[in-house]
């Protein structure tokens, strides 16, 4: 949430959200949670990353004697409304109407399979820490979901359509949600307050004992933002998240100091949603792309190896993701 704050404060769009390994889900009457599976073992993962294209296949096996039918789940963070709401410094998302942007993509052992997009609306608490905000799983956050869709709130990002919304309500619960932080206080520029997160939900049969190969593919929008020479001193979040060693931040600092700044690009995705499935990755695999030869990266690994002009890889056996990812890729301005 940090850097959603510091894009705000440049004259950057933010972009949609990364994406997560699929998660072994159910739907109890509270709605969509992570559990647990006991049966069914993900013995791959070959995971792809690049500023334009996310692709990730896996293999699982149901060691059971029995078959499976299980609800799968693959979560995108949640990204505040209000990013949309002021063209006049550059915000206007227009695009980000609904997750159609995505182009999410879904295949069973090779053949195009429907997933059900569920939209879920959020609210942090007033002055919550940002580096505290779970965008994934919403543990500290109150869904307000039904609360929106009863006051004919529209669950996407077209702000005429909630501003509209939000001129139809009653001036007493325009005042609650002001109260309870739904929806900014300043009269000059209100702007809803919650959070957007999609879930892709699709029901998965695991035949006992047969290898099933899922894969997904689908287009990523990296968070952006300006940077210049010294951005670490007042954006130091960004060195722990993106574990940026000495050498590589005195690389970066040269090169916006050579272009007088550049563009910061961070794409994020959630691993750890792989435990849900039994025991660890058996093999698991990542390669992620930086794009042009000239763009530095940096991101938390251990093992990586250059394995072309702008790709990096990292393997593992029996692997259990203990941290999400987090990519920072940097554009100088003299790569440009």
């Amino acid at each position: 949430m940090r850097r959603i704050a510091l894009a705000l404060a440049t004259s950057l769009a933010l972009s949609a959200p990364a994406v997560a390994n699929d998660g072994f889900m159910g739907l109890p009457a509270g709605g969509l949670t992570l559990q647990q599976s006991a049966n069914i073992a993900m013995l791959e993962e070959d995971l792809y990353l690049a500023l334009d294209q996310v692709r990730v296949d896996y293999r699982f096996l149901n060691e059971s004697p029995n078959p499976v039918t299980a609800v799968i789940g693959f979560p995108m963070p949640g990204l505040p409304v209000s990013v949309n709401f002021d063209a006049e410094t550059g915000y206007d998302l227009s695009e980000v109407r609904d997750v159609r942007l995505l182009e999410f993509e879904t295949r069973v052992e090779g053949n195009l399979v429907q997933s059900r997009p569920v939209v879920r609306a959020f609210v942090f608490p007033r002055n919550t820490d940002w580096s505290k905000q779970d965008r994934f799983r919403f543990s500290n956050a109150t869904d307000v979901t039904a609360e929106l869709t009863a006051a004919g709130m529209p669950l996407n990002f077209d702000a005429a359509a909630i501003r509209s919304a939000w001129a139809r309500l009653p001036a007493p619960r325009k005042a609650d949600w002001i109260r309870r932080g739904l929806y900014s206080p300043d009269r000059s520029a209100q702007t809803p307050l919650w959070f957007l997160s999609t879930i892709f939900v699709r029901q998965q049969v695991f035949p006992p004992g047969r290898v099933v190969s899922v894969q997904h593919r689908y287009k990523p929008h990296p968070s952006g933002f300006v940077m210049s020479p010294d951005h670490f001193s007042f954006a130091p979040e960004l060195i722990t998240e993106n574990c940026i060693d000495a050498t590589t931040r005195r690389a970066m600092e040269q090169a916006l100091r050579r272009g007088g700044g550049g563009i910061g690009m961070v794409l994020d995705y959630v691993l750890t949603t792989a435990n849900t499935w039994k025991g660890a990755i058996r093999r698991f695999r990542l390669t992620i792309n930086k794009g042009e030869p000239g763009n530095l990266m940096s991101f938390c690994a251990t093992g990586v190896r250059k394995t072309g002009p702008t790709t990096f890889t990292v393997e593992a056996t029996d692997y259990r993701p203990d941290r999400d990812l987090s990519i920072l890729v940097l554009k100088s301005n003299s790569n440009r």
